[in-house]
């Protein structure tokens, strides 16, 4: 009897290291991680859902897995637990914007008692925000690249007879009487070529890139409270923002980066003229410029704000695409905004958009100061 009752805490010891083993091994795991119920009651969690709810383990424990996940008084949309309790087959599912700006990717797997009755399931949440960013700004890249090489050779197929139409309905309408009852119907063709022409320029624009060399001869250290202002007096030539109020909100250190002085220009007169046909019926446009240190450089930031009609959440990722616009018909190309995302990709900058429905939009500039840029070289 005494040789059993010795054996005894020894089988306990090794139940309880073999616990804590497990235990430790589940917290060193990065991803949150979650045992549920099928009433969404957390049974067990990790160190890292607790860390992301705030919360010590033993506060998580038997609450509900939406509200210590999202703060959520009901399941997440999108959650697909019960699909995988009902099935008994573990699925994988995004949770998108869930959590707080914040995209996870969540494996579910059903968990069985050692009886073989279902008890729920294991989550584990991975964070793939900035593998989704990566993955879009990819996309994006090799959007414009195929459209660079498509648009530059259809853009100088079509200009050689696109340039006579223009020229023989020029030369129509100096020998036709304006009262002619085919006048206006000559005038139409000169306004849809012209019309064409720019896209065609817009076209070209877009597939041009300058050699390397001229590149470098025409760069220069560029001031962004210069540029956003030269792009201003542009953008209201001919009273176009005689109802829009302008802010202007300079930093107080100059906001520099090394580039090419017109096509940061340019950048900002697109912006600022999109934002001002943003507000018809009047607004404020206001023009910022800072500096911003974060986890992925050191940044120059211009930014171009409105109160105008804001972009649709579902169109927020498509504006920089090629030829996408929320325009009417004939009011604009859709290339402005490619364009303008690949300069400042070239400048090894990001712009990135907030908007919200009638209430505005941010288009926020970031491009790498001097003195990172020539760090990076």
């Amino acid at each position: 009897m005494a040789k059993k009752d010795e054996k005894v805490p020894d089988t306990l010891e090794f139940v309880e290291g073999l616990k804590r083993r497990w235990m430790a091994t589940v917290d060193a795991i990065v991803d949150p991680l979650m045992l549920i119920d099928k009433e969404f009651n957390i049974i067990q969690a990790n160190r890292a859902m607790a860390s992301l709810s705030n919360r010590d383990i033993k506060q998580v424990i038997g609450k509900k897995c939406y509200q210590m996940f999202a703060g959520r008084s009901s399941p997440c949309p999108g959650c697909q637990m019960i699909e995988s309790i009902d099935t008994q087959k573990p699925l994988t599912f995004d949770l998108k914007q869930v959590y707080p700006g914040r995209i996870y990717e969540v494996a579910s797997q059903p968990i069985f008692t050692h009886q073989g009755d279902l008890e729920g399931a294991l989550h584990i949440y991975r964070d793939r925000t900035l593998a989704k960013q990566l993955q879009n700004q990819l996309i994006q890249h090799e959007k414009l690249a195929s459209i660079g090489l498509l648009a530059g050779g259809i853009a100088h197929e079509i200009n050689n007879p696109l340039a006579g139409i223009l020229l023989f309905a020029q030369m129509l309408m100096r020998t036709m009487d304006k009262e002619s009852p085919h006048y206006q119907d000559v005038v139409e063709i000169e306004s849809a070529a012209k019309r064409c022409k720019t896209i065609v320029e817009s076209l070209l624009d877009f597939a041009r890139k300058q050699p390397a060399i001229e590149d470098k001869k025409n760069e220069g250290v560029v001031d962004l409270q210069d540029a956003l202002e030269s792009a201003l007096r542009f953008s209201t030539v001919g009273g176009a923002a005689d109802r829009i109020e302008i802010q202007e909100d300079w930093g107080p250190h100059r906001a520099t980066t090394r580039g090419n002085r017109n096509k940061i220009i340019q950048v900002f007169l697109n912006l600022i003229q999109n934002a001002i046909q943003a507000m018809p019926n009047g607004g404020k446009l206001k023009l910022r410029t800072g500096l911003l240190d974060d986890d992925r450089g050191n940044w120059a930031v211009a930014e171009v704000i409105d109160s105008g009609i804001g972009i649709p959440q579902e169109h927020l990722k498509k504006i920089f695409d090629p030829f996408f616009t929320s325009k009417g018909e004939g009011q604009g190309t859709g290339l402005g905004l490619s364009i303008c995302h690949g300069i400042i990709h070239d400048l090894h900058g990001i712009i990135e958009v907030e908007s919200k429905l009638n209430q505005g939009s941010t288009f926020r500039v970031l491009v790498p100061r001097p003195n990172a840029l020539e760090q990076a070289g």
